[in-house]
């Protein structure tokens, strides 16, 4: 079942790949209470827990995404494998 065309899938895949990394070492970063981040939440050790937990929560859905994304980008390929090659002239 085809929900979006082969250019959107691969965008969507792209950025998928990007924010599931993104977000997974945010989520690191946040858990082991890196200094960088420090300015953002503060010395609030509770702050860092559930900020941690958000990004891997939201690094999950982007997961979820790339996962429908590259099922997308796989039946784009297999429809474009069975329709016939039209060859247009431009002029």
């Amino acid at each position: 079942m085809r929900l979006c065309g082969p250019k959107l899938s691969t965008c969507f895949f792209v950025l998928a790949c990007w924010g599931t990394i993104m977000l997974l070492l945010l989520g690191i970063f946040f858990q082991t209470k890196s200094v960088m981040l420090l300015k953002d939440i503060g010395y609030d050790e509770e702050r860092y827990e559930s900020a941690a937990m958000s990004c891997f929560i939201a690094g999950g859905v982007y997961f979820v995404i790339g996962g429908l994304s590259y099922w997308q980008k796989v039946v784009n390929d297999r429809y474009s494998a069975l329709e016939p090659e039209t060859t247009t002239i431009m002029f």
